[in-house]
């Protein structure tokens, strides 16, 4: 009897066991594969090793076309970049009529004025290359100065033909378009520069992304509207915060898809109305509680063409993001 209970759980398992495998179950030991689950990793491992190695040749084929170099981001510092930098202490609100007891004069009666070289600039961050300056002149009366950029960017025009040619030639270009910006760059570069590198420096001097053409108004507001802009001098831009918007503003065009082969792609929002421009806000769901100045609404309008979505201005830069 005994025997006949010890045995009786055994002979119960192996009927189990004989029945699973007649109904086409299939026991496998802890550390047992079936050959068809070895053969299912390995399609799979395979597949996804192809995926790999596709990227990685994608990746290697293109990158002088989808990254930009620190060659290309020093190259394009260094053109438009000040070793010196005046800035006023008053921040503009000195009215420059040398007023009795003013506190932005000197005891000789001249206009007090703080000065930035790169030989005496003993901040590391800095990379001690100059700074974007957030100007067009700055005039101190015994001291004036041109930024770098402007200069380029917005070069004297020829004469007028009239008899005074001195007052021709002091007049300058209000504003510069897209091609033209190009032209320029190359000009007067000895080094090539990649479309990339060109599209977004163009992006991180305008205000917002999407510009047609630019003034020295909005390249001035880009400036100081930078992430990392120095506002205690102003809102200078230094190498360091130059790079890193430079290398963001070429990410983004990355993650957009790229650069557009056509370069006439851009809406040209300036010759429409106000109400028009209003119009079109309202029909792509975009919230239209900004200032109705048609600037503001054209900024809206290009932020959201570039990214898909209306932006959020900075309360204080007054730049979207």
């Amino acid at each position: 009897i005994m025997q006949q209970q010890f045995f009786a759980p055994l002979i119960s398992t192996l009927l189990l066991l004989s029945s699973s495998s007649v109904l086409g179950f299939q026991l496998l030991r802890p550390h047992q594969t079936s050959a068809s689950s070895l053969c299912h990793r390995h399609n799979t491992s395979a597949s996804s090793s192809s995926r790999v190695f596709l990227s990685a040749a994608s990746t290697s084929s293109s990158t002088t076309e989808t990254t930009i170099t620190d060659t290309e981001v020093q190259t394009l510092f260094d053109l438009l970049a000040d070793t010196t930098l005046l800035y006023d202490p008053s921040r503009g609100t000195c009215c420059r009529n040398r007023c009795s007891g003013c506190t932005f004069l000197d005891l000789d009666g001249n206009f007090l004025f703080d000065e930035y070289t790169t030989d005496n600039n003993n901040d590391e961050e800095d990379d001690n290359r100059g700074w974007l300056a957030p100007y067009v002149n700055v005039d101190f009366g015994e001291r004036i100065q041109t930024s770098k950029w402007s200069t380029l960017l917005f070069p004297p025009a020829s004469s007028d033909g009239s008899d005074d040619e001195t007052v021709g030639a002091k007049k300058k270009k209000k504003d510069i378009e897209r091609k033209e910006f190009t032209t320029l760059l190359d000009q007067q570069l000895s080094t090539s520069i990649s479309p990339l590198a060109i599209q977004s420096l163009w992006n991180i001097l305008s205000p917002s992304v999407g510009y047609p053409r630019l003034s020295s108004t909005e390249i001035i507001r880009a400036i100081k509207g930078m992430d990392g802009a120095k506002s205690e001098m102003g809102g200078a831009v230094t190498y360091n915060t130059f790079a890193k918007n430079l290398l963001a503003a070429g990410d983004q065009i990355q993650q957009l898809g790229g650069l557009s082969e056509e370069d006439d792609n851009v809406v040209e929002y300036d010759s429409m109305e106000k109400e028009d421009l209003l119009d079109l806000c309202i029909e792509r769901g975009m919230k239209t509680n900004f200032p109705k100045m048609k600037r503001i609404i054209i900024e809206e309008l290009r932020f959201f063409d570039a990214n898909g979505r209306q932006g959020k201005r900075h309360p204080v830069k007054n730049t979207l993001s």
